[in-house]
């Protein structure tokens, strides 16, 4: 699946001057009007964020060192340390759900879930597994 990066980066950049007008509406008006920019925009944190979700690594570490760090170092101006990166990201949170919340579609009331067995683990370590004691039982999914 071919994504276009601009056209995403594009639409981020967008609901992030939307995100920001609505934010200054709802919020409280505070003393404190000092709010530094950072070396990312919200857009561009965000972007690197919905980018790993697509992406093929297994751990944002790996994602951020060398899929942001190196490959695509070019495209972010200055981009912060992985340690300070992760301590920003729950700035994201908010936005996230927004995005997310104004994305969805119209609720059907059709769902579907998945039903396929979870194993707790293998047959031969059930008496030793002692996360789910109480809970794992052997046995069909209802």
């Amino acid at each position: 699946m071919a994504i276009d990066i601009t056209a995403l980066y594009c639409c981020l950049d967008d609901f992030c001057k939307l995100f920001a007008d609505w934010e200054a509406h709802r919020l409280l008006p505070s003393e404190q009007t000092r709010q530094r920019s950072g070396k990312l925009s919200r857009a561009e944190m965000l972007f690197i964020v919905v980018l790993f979700h697509l992406s093929p690594f297994k751990h944002f570490k790996a994602f951020y060192g060398y899929g942001i760090g190196q490959q695509d170092r070019a495209c972010f101006g200055d981009l912060p340390h992985y340690d300070r990166f992760v301590s920003l990201m729950p700035r994201l949170f908010v936005p996230l759900t927004v995005l997310l919340h104004s994305l969805s579609g119209e609720p059907t009331g059709i769902y579907f879930a998945d039903s396929t067995k979870l194993a707790v683990c293998h047959n031969r370590r059930i008496h030793r597994h002692k996360v789910f004691k109480g809970l794992a039982a052997r046995g069909k999914t209802s």
